[in-house]
């Protein structure tokens, strides 16, 4: 580390989970890009404190948002890229001439992870539980790459139905679909997502029954850590596919690189 050395944070609350200070470090050193990335923990309390904070640092460039505050960081930012205003959720953000420049890479990010893994997306069947900052961000990208029909499932109803509109002002072909977190349906879909935080860490509950998906059904785990969560386990117990959280940050590489002209 130099004393000109470009430093990149990785906000989160708890932070113990997070891949991306690891995963992007290392990648600059492997490019010879003098930067760091580090793992900052930010309570929500405190969020107003800590962006008043990095505007005055030459030497922060900006950073990466995760649970919990990707929604909450959008009233500190000065401009919003087309994705983040959409999605009204923010997960990468970077910071010229003391503006807050905010944007977001988690929808393109999981549909690119899914195509890495010869995964197809269009005119499928998705179900997603969870919609909050990465929920919502990958319901506009699924319904952009023309899936057939996808399924809402959250605990707050008014906040899904608020989101099903939404989704549905797009006037795309994709049958949009809510259902109760209590008695759902996912019997027929080719993918169910777990977009929430359950299955962090220690967290061994589980948002939704395996054994409810058809037998060629894919499971899918945003949450990178444990990279085998309780979900995934389930997945491979009833053996069904599976797809891992950190598909999804990995295929953000280049979208955040060139976010921060970095390559």
């Amino acid at each position: 580390m130099k004393a000109d050395t470009k430093i990149f944070g990785c906000i989160a609350d708890p932070i113990n989970h997070v891949k991306a200070p690891t995963l992007f470090t290392k990648l600059f050193q492997k490019q010879k890009i003098n930067a760091i990335m580090i793992p900052i923990n930010v309570s929500s309390h405190n969020l107003e404190k800590f962006f008043l904070g990095i505007r005055s640092m030459k030497n922060f460039i900006g950073m990466t948002v995760t649970i919990p505050h990707k929604t909450d960081v959008l009233k500190y930012c000065d401009f919003l890229e087309k994705e983040a205003i959409d999605t009204q959720s923010v997960n990468w953000i970077r910071i010229e001439k003391k503006k807050i420049v905010g944007t977001n890479f988690d929808g393109i990010g999981f549909v690119e992870g899914l195509r890495n893994k010869n995964l197809t997306v269009e005119n499928k069947d998705f179900a997603i539980f969870g919609i909050g900052g990465a929920g919502s961000s990958i319901c506009h990208s699924l319904i952009r790459n023309k899936v057939k029909r996808l399924k809402l499932i959250n605990r707050n109803t008014n906040k899904l139905i608020f989101l099903a509109n939404k989704l549905k002002e797009l006037k795309s072909n994709t049958e949009i679909l809510i259902d109760n977190i209590k008695d759902y349906n996912i019997s027929e879909y080719d993918y169910v997502i777990n977009a929430t935080s359950l299955g962090l860490k220690d967290n061994t509950d589980l948002i939704f029954d395996v054994k409810k998906t058809k037998i060629d059904c894919t499971i899918i785990d945003i949450v990178m850590d444990p990279e085998e969560t309780v979900l995934i386990k389930e997945a491979i117990k009833y053996k069904r596919n599976f797809h891992l959280g950190k598909n999804m940050l990995e295929a953000q590489i280049k979208l955040a690189g060139n976010f921060f002209k970095l390559w």
